[in-house]
């Protein structure tokens, strides 16, 4: 995912197989990891991951965006 996300950073708009040819990842593979890059998107639109130590462990969690900031980031997305 991090390679496909890599190339799109280089250049915007490709083809999923132009992505493909572009990281060497199979087109399926690519397919698959670009699902999962919208579905963390749309995920992320409303919610916030969130890390803190506590001693040596982290800590994950999701948490609600207040509804200012994803007004706002709905904005910039139209």
């Amino acid at each position: 995912m991090a390679a496909v996300l890599q190339v799109l950073k280089d250049s915007p708009a490709m083809s999923i197989a132009g992505l493909s040819k572009a990281t060497g990842i199979d087109r399926r593979t690519v397919k698959k990891a670009v699902d999962l890059i919208m579905k963390i998107q749309d995920s992320l639109a409303t919610r916030k991951i969130r890390r803190e130590k506590v001693g040596k462990a982290w800590i994950i969690s999701i948490v609600k965006r207040t509804s200012e900031l994803i007004d706002r980031k709905v904005k910039m997305n139209r």
